[in-house]
């Protein structure tokens, strides 16, 4: 047996199994303090009642006042004089004993209330009473009891009981306190129980309360019982009818009088005394189940003690209960079975945890698990494999990843290869050199070979991602691989060779971003602005808001180390609207002065996907007392403007609004004809690379001469930017250019620097000189 369990040493390893049990037992003791299994425990008795289900032993018979006795004597409240005729027919009808569900504790008729006592009497030690009284801990608690003149002639007896949550059974005490002494029950008196304790018992429910002899109270008074009915046996007079209110529930019985609860109370403690051994003993049973489960290394070894759960937890309360022993095992069975739950699926998991399901092969879990000496990180990326399995109607993953393992065994070096959601890793030992790479290359003319999937021939795209950098952690490392593998897919190159440095480039970007929202609100993000000088008028008509950051430790950052990270991380939309803002209000400024001027924003593709950009421009230029007119938005050309869903449809609501639109950086992308026609803009800008040496090359000049007059038939106005040499500006005024902007006529400067260029008497020679 020893054998099929895992050594203590092993199961403290185990931290999956720990953490189960742990978390299970926790569960399960909450449950049990709080009693929040009661109800179901309830149900589970009531069942295993029903299994033992028996009639009553007929000692004790019931006398009820029915709906027959309220016809006879004009309702409920008769008088005393009929109670009293009632006794003493019980006991000329051979009763043993007499006990009175009821507790007569209100003044009647002086002389019907006297005829009751006197009947007692006649009785003496053979009629009971009922009584009443809280539970003690309830304060100011008030004890109802016969009247004085009745506890004289007769004893009384306590009818406390209660009822479990959701009424789905109902206790009975052994005996409670009245007038500072214990009192037995009637239950207790019936059985001749000696009551030592207060406390609750439940009654045995497998005891059939339909069974129990039952006459009606009428037919008592008026001798039509059955010949030796009552002969040597106790009766309990008490309310049937359901009109008195007194029917409470039992499951799976039905509802009846409380009376009978006291009968069935009193053929439990016949039985002997009842004892409620709670719930600690089965949930140590089934913490020790628990563990024998858990440390189990065989499948037979697991379902035996999940049969010994069962016989223990279903068949063992039956046996206990036959002999008045009551259990809770819903804490105990709660515990076995998340326990047997989570120990079948462990297994499952833990396989399932460290393998791809398309590919049954270790995935990066097992990676990372496995891990022994330092070494490269390769990784395999299938750039068309979505395209692949997008063509088959069934699917050919497996096949396809199946093949290519084959394929990058055979060229070696790959012991064991891991297969992630973005493609096939594997360790080398080859160190980063020539070597290795002429391998890559290989592999990747080995796997360029077409494969075959069904009846057709499919070719490959493969790239591959190569970390080298074996002091880093290693899921580091999976994921600098993985990245390069997809760079290398987007630049078409077959294998591209990870930099440590990027990391800490990357750690600056994410440093950046987290400081941008504090970076405008505390002033260290400003916009500076470039003028724009229309070439046929010698006049500035408009400026280029540009963002500019002074960072309080390494100073004044390029545009280019935040903005482009602003896109990759979201940040851009505060960005823009940052800047949007700055620049409409020193427009509105400049206006108020007299300067007829526009303003340049640039605008990010990605905004054109924002629900609410259109709404949020327009509110900025109301909120700002600005001209749509007077505003353009500059967006970088992009092949994707076309495809992005939505973008050509926000375009145009922008136009809509009033506001022009440029396409910026214009002949760096992939625009074409339809891209021109198809864009509803105002103005092409043409990028700095085709404008700085213009004068010196022939082809930058052909190139700008068609765009030119391409743009000028479609109706646009054409801005050429990096302009920053005169033989340049005159060319592009010959070619009728309409607006040129570079450091030629002036560098982003603040906008106080720009207000002296507006001013016509300081502003700096060479601008005048230059467009004049």
């Amino acid at each position: 047996m020893s054998g099929d369990l895992l050594s203590l040493r092993d199961a403290a390893r185990s931290k999956p199994r720990l953490r189960i049990l742990l978390w299970a037992l926790a569960i399960c003791v909450v449950l049990g303090l709080l009693e929040a299994g009661e109800p179901l425990d309830d149900m589970l008795k009531a069942a295993r009642d029903t299994l033992r289900s028996r009639p009553a032993s007929g000692e004790i018979v019931v006398v009820g006042v029915d709906d027959r006795t309220g016809e006879r004597f004009g309702g409920f409240s008769f008088s005393r004089r009929i109670d009293a005729k009632l006794v003493d027919s019980l006991f000329a009808a051979g009763a043993r004993r007499v006990f009175f569900d009821r507790v007569y504790a209100d003044e009647t008729n002086p002389g019907a209330d006297a005829a009751f006592a006197a009947a007692l009497a006649r009785h003496p030690g053979r009629v009971f009473l009922g009584a009443i009284s809280p539970p003690a801990a309830i304060e100011g608690r008030v004890e109802t009891l016969p009247r004085p003149e009745f506890r004289k002639v007769a004893s009384y007896r306590s009818l406390n009981g209660g009822n479990t949550p959701f009424m789905l059974s109902a206790k009975l005490t052994f005996a409670d306190r009245f007038q500072g002494r214990l009192v037995p029950s009637i239950s207790s008196e019936i059985a001749r129980a000696p009551a030592t304790e207060e406390g609750y018992y439940r009654p045995d429910w497998s005891i059939q309360m339909r069974t129990v002899p039952t006459y009606s109270f009428v037919d008592v008074i008026d001798g039509k019982l059955p010949k030796g009915a009552l002969v040597g046996k106790d009766v309990v007079v008490g309310p049937t009818s359901p009109t008195l209110r007194d029917v409470y529930p039992i499951l799976f019985q039905g509802r009846f009088a409380g009376v009978y609860f006291h009968v069935i109370g009193a053929e439990t403690l016949l039985s002997g005394t009842p004892h409620d051994w709670g719930w600690l003993p089965p949930f140590g049973c089934a913490v020790a189940l628990s563990c024998l489960f858990l440390l189990a290394r065989r499948q037979t070894t697991r379902l035996l003690t999940i049969a010994v759960a069962l016989a223990m937890f279903a068949i063992l309360p039956i046996f206990l209960a036959s002999h008045v022993i009551e259990v809770d095992v819903f804490p105990a069975v709660v515990l076995f079975s998340i326990i047997a739950y989570r120990g079948f699926s462990l297994a499952r998991v833990e396989t399932t945890r460290r393998t791809n399901p398309a590919s049954d092969l270790p995935n990066l879990v097992a990676l990372v698990e496995e891990a022994g000496e330092p070494a490269i990180i390769v990784a395999l990326k299938l750039r068309n494999q979505a395209e692949i399995l997008a063509s088959f109607p069934n699917d050919v993953e497996r096949t396809l990843i199946n093949e290519i393992e084959r394929r990058v065994r055979v060229a070696g070096d790959a012991d064991r290869l891991y297969h992630g959601e973005d493609g096939l890793y594997w360790t080398s030992t080859q160190p980063v050199s020539d070597e290795l790479f002429q391998h890559i290359r290989g592999l990747h003319k080995l796997l360029a070979q077409p494969i075959q999937l069904g009846d057709r021939s499919v070719d490959l795209l493969t790239a591959f991602g190569i970390d080298g950098s074996i002091d880093r952690p290693l899921k580091s490392r999976v994921a600098s691989a993985t990245l390069c593998a997809e760079e290398a897919a987007r630049a078409n190159e077959i294998w591209k060779l990870y930099d440590p440095q990027r990391s800490h480039a990357a750690a600056w970007q994410l440093s950046l971003m987290g400081r941008l929202d504090f970076a405008i609100a505390s002033g260290e993000l400003w916009v500076a602005y470039q003028p724009k000088v229309s070439l046929s008028t010698r006049r500035i008509v408009g400026m280029e808001a540009l963002v500019r950051w002074n960072h309080p430790t390494v100073g004044p950052l390029s545009p280019d180390q935040f903005i482009a990270a602003a896109e990759e991380h979201n940040k851009i939309a505060a960005l823009t609207y940052f800047v949007l803002d700055r620049a409409l209000a020193d427009l509105a400024s400049l206006q108020a002065t007299g300067h007829d001027l526009g303003v340049s924003v640039n605008l990010s593709p990605k905004l054109l996907e924002e629900a609410d950009l259109v709404e949020r421009l327009s509110e900025a230029l109301a909120g700002h007392g600005v001209a749509p007119g007077d505003v353009t938005l500059e967006i970088t050309e992009t092949g994707e403007l076309l495809s992005v869903p939505g973008s050509i449809e926000t375009m145009q609501r922008l136009v809509a609004t009033g506001v022009k639109l440029s396409i910026d950086d214009y002949g760096t992308g992939n625009a074409t004809l339809e891209y021109l026609a198809r864009l509803p803009s105002h103005e092409v800008k043409i990028d700095r690379t085709f404008i700085t040496d213009l004068d010196r090359n022939g082809d930058n000049l052909i190139l700008v001469r068609a765009t030119l007059e391409m743009a000028h038939r479609l109706g646009r106005h054409v801005v050429a930017e990096g302009v920053e040499d005169e033989g340049v500006l005159r060319l592009l005024q010959r070619l009728g250019c309409d607006i040129a902007q570079g450091y030629l006529l002036s560098r982003p400067v603040p906008f106080a620097d720009l207000l002296a260029l507006l001013d016509a008497d300081s502003a700096p020679d060479r601008v005048r000189v230059v467009i004049s």
